[in-house]
């Protein structure tokens, strides 16, 4: 008798112990993700594309994204006139070259987030409550923040990796010039962090020279956080994504007792889809031209990278720069990937969660329709162009899609929620 109080007292305690860890287990990931969204966030406020209306910031905050498509822009041609100028030697063309699709890929980021800077307002009006209303449930929040060691990760080995190179850019002249002097070496080369070449611009120290120095500071500051923020805020509107549909499927397939709560459920789950789906129309809006021209400049970088490390005299420097550059290009072309594939993957789980949810075992006509009107929606997809046939980055091999028409899908969707 003595000996099975003990045990039942030991059993009670290791249980209260068991769910004391995963209390704090939780509390500790919930805080992690305020983590991660707070530095997203930080990040894009940063770059000065974060959408705010008139009254939560400033004229001068609100034109930032002008600055930056212009600044891109004048690089743009920099390097662009550096490779025309350089186009017999090969090596010195190649080094122009790699930076092309980089530097219109900025300007492109900045100047989407300008141009739809009310929907991307409305994207998070919509995500952010979506989410916080879920994580309120402490049975869900485990599904919810299962990936979210995976996307943080992402996220900050994307931005140190971002910030070593355009640090390595800026500090390479600067270093070569103090050798130089050190050394007492004549004549001294005044470089510029990137490969551009300007009319104002002939290699002798002045003041246009230390203009231009500062223009490109200023650009690396924006080629920093305009391209660590957009691919970032993707990643973390994916995850956001990602984490509601598991949220969604949890609920239809173990918190249903009885055919009313299945009902109920199965009512919410619908209208969150419809939700989801709005914020996927949105995300295709303003990624979708980035999805685009990453795809088809990625290539083009990688090669000219590449095509330097082996085909050209190395120092220690650029060896550092283009691994670094290199990496960080094949990282964000992955991200992209990764992140377009998973949508895909929950989102056709969750129509296979959502018909498991043993919605036969109480002949409901009523919840047979709900069910029937998630099965016939096609999966979750994101597309690089809207109304066109194009290849998703999905995979290794791009999957062929014709995007549909989105006005069509959702008033298919309300007629069968009305008749629901």
């Amino acid at each position: 008798m003595y000996h099975a109080r003990i045990r039942k007292i030991a059993e009670y305690n290791f249980i209260k112990w068991q769910a004391n860890s995963l209390h704090k287990t939780m509390t500790e990931q919930v805080e992690l993700y305020r983590n991660y969204a707070r530095f997203v966030k930080r990040l894009v406020l940063l770059a000065g594309i974060w959408p705010m209306t008139q009254k939560e910031s400033s004229y001068f905050y609100r034109q930032l994204p002008i600055l930056a498509v212009s600044s891109g822009v004048i690089m743009f041609f920099g390097v662009l006139r550096f490779c025309r100028d350089n186009i017999s030697n090969l090596s010195l063309f190649t080094k122009g070259l790699s930076l092309v699709g980089s530097f219109s890929l900025i300007s492109l980021k900045a100047l989407m987030f300008f141009i739809y800077r009310k929907q991307l307002s409305e994207l998070n009006g919509i995500l952010d409550p979506m989410f916080e209303k879920t994580l309120e449930n402490p049975r869900l929040r485990p599904i919810l923040l299962s990936l979210l060691n995976l996307f943080r990760y992402f996220t900050y080995i994307f931005y140190i990796l971002i910030t070593s190179t355009l640090v390595l850019y800026i500090c390479t002249p600067l270093i070569f010039i103090g050798y130089e002097a050190i050394k007492d070496i004549h004549p001294r080369r005044y470089g510029l962090p990137f490969p551009t070449s300007f009319p104002w611009i002939d290699g002798t120290p002045g003041i246009y020279y230390h203009i231009e120095y500062l223009f490109e500071i200023q650009f690396g500051w924006f080629a920093i956080f305009v391209t660590s923020s957009v691919d970032s805020l993707f990643g973390f509107y994916i995850f956001q994504i990602v984490g509601l549909f598991r949220a969604i499927s949890y609920e239809c397939e173990y918190f249903t007792q009885s055919a009313e709560d299945l009902h109920d459920i199965l009512h919410n789950c619908i209208k969150k889809h419809i939700k989801l789906l709005h914020c996927r129309n949105i995300i295709q809006n303003v990624y979708g031209p980035i999805i685009f021209n990453l795809v088809l400049t990625s290539a083009t970088v990688l090669c000219a990278l590449s095509f330097q490390i082996f085909k050209t005299e190395m120092t220690v420097s650029k060896t550092l720069l283009f691994v670094v550059y290199g990496v960080m290009k094949g990282i964000q072309t992955f991200m992209y990937a990764w992140y377009g594939s998973i949508i895909i993957s929950e989102g056709e789980d969750f129509r296979r969660r959502i018909y498991c949810c043993k919605w036969y075992a109480y002949g409901n006509l009523s919840i047979m329709k709900g069910i029937l009107l998630v099965l016939t929606q096609k999966p979750m997809v994101l597309v690089a162009l809207r109304r066109k046939p194009c290849y998703l980055i999905i995979r290794e091999q791009a999957i062929s899609s014709e995007s549909s028409s989105d006005l069509t899908d959702e008033l298919q969707i309300h007629t069968l929620l009305a008749i629901y």
